[in-house]
């Protein structure tokens, strides 16, 4: 497809991710952006515009997804040299990116180890009405980029920690939950920079006959208590597909349930939509809640209306 303007074929490219769309300089280099529909989103985006201005690269942080966008709409129709620049950033973006993810690896059981168990009365644990199991506190500390372009390092104390896996059962990633919306962050959680999200996952229970794949802690945490089931994170809509089709390979006779989130304010409802999508594909079963919002919202609704509040 053939673009007027590189802003265009960019614009296309940041649609596709969910990545909200800015003007960057063409110098080679990435820049942060938002993710569209997602107020935990900020900053999560990153946009690249090649010198030449014939190309770049947008990058979904929380997702991991990449794609490149052109001019022309087609890498096929780049002049030789055009293509092997491209190429050639390409392979030293693998192996840059493959030693950050090894670096945040062991950063992650690093924090991880040192983290003391969280108690029962942290302040997003008593609102959610939900135990710790098993999640940790630490001071959770990293540098931010702000939206003037400067960087500034931020340390939130009382953080409660949550292991991603991957599939080869290392930790390798960590998210940390805060008491309350950071003003910096401009939300209450954060993922390890560098740790990536794509096919990573935690579980709360032992293993049971059938299981549960949801997005977030409160929800697997409600699903559980309420149910006794294991409960697989996904921890955002977009990675619910990687996980199920993990967890089926896994656990080939089990029953797996998908319990969407409810995002009925958000356009497209990609809460609903991604964990239907999953469930067709590694013929799981759908539990959506039936006000909006996620199953430990729904979950505190009910306990609030039988106290007849």
């Amino acid at each position: 497809m053939q673009f007027q303007t590189i802003d265009d074929a960019c614009r296309s490219a940041c649609l596709v991710l969910g990545v909200e769309f800015k003007s960057v300089p063409a110098d080679g280099r990435f820049h942060t952006a938002n993710i569209a529909d997602d107020p935990r989103g900020r900053n999560d985006g990153r946009i690249k515009l090649f010198p030449d201005r014939q190309g770049g690269i947008v990058w979904n942080h929380k997702t991991g997804e990449r794609k490149a966008f052109f001019l022309n709409g087609s890498a096929a129709e780049l002049k030789p040299e055009q293509r092997q620049r491209i190429e050639a950033e390409q392979r030293q973006r693998q192996a840059d990116e493959a030693a950050q993810r090894e670096w945040a690896v062991r950063r992650a059981q690093a924090i991880w180890q040192s983290a003391q168990p969280a108690a029962p009365d942290h302040p997003y644990l008593v609102r959610k009405q939900i135990e710790p199991h098993a999640t940790r506190l630490c001071r959770w500390q990293r540098t931010v980029t702000l939206n003037n372009g400067k960087r500034k390092s931020v340390a939130i104390d009382n953080a409660l920690l949550l292991p991603l896996y991957g599939a080869d059962g290392r930790i390798r990633s960590l998210q940390a939950i805060f008491a309350e919306n950071h003003p910096v962050l401009g939300r209450d959680r954060d993922f390890l920079p560098g740790g990536g999200l794509a096919g990573l996952f935690w579980w709360i229970g032992p293993r049971t006959d059938d299981v549960v794949v949801c997005e977030g802690f409160a929800t697997a945490a409600s699903v559980h208590q309420d149910t006794g089931w294991r409960v697989y994170m996904a921890f955002t809509a977009n990675n619910l597909l990687a996980v199920g089709r993990i967890v089926r390979e896994r656990l080939p006779n089990a029953g797996i349930v998908f319990c969407a989130d409810n995002d009925t304010h958000t356009p497209g409802n990609p809460g609903l939509t991604k964990a239907k999508e999953a469930a067709r594909a590694v013929g799981g079963g759908l539990a959506v809640p039936p006000i909006p919002g996620d199953f430990n919202d729904y979950s505190i609704f009910l306990r609030s209306a039988g106290n007849g509040e």
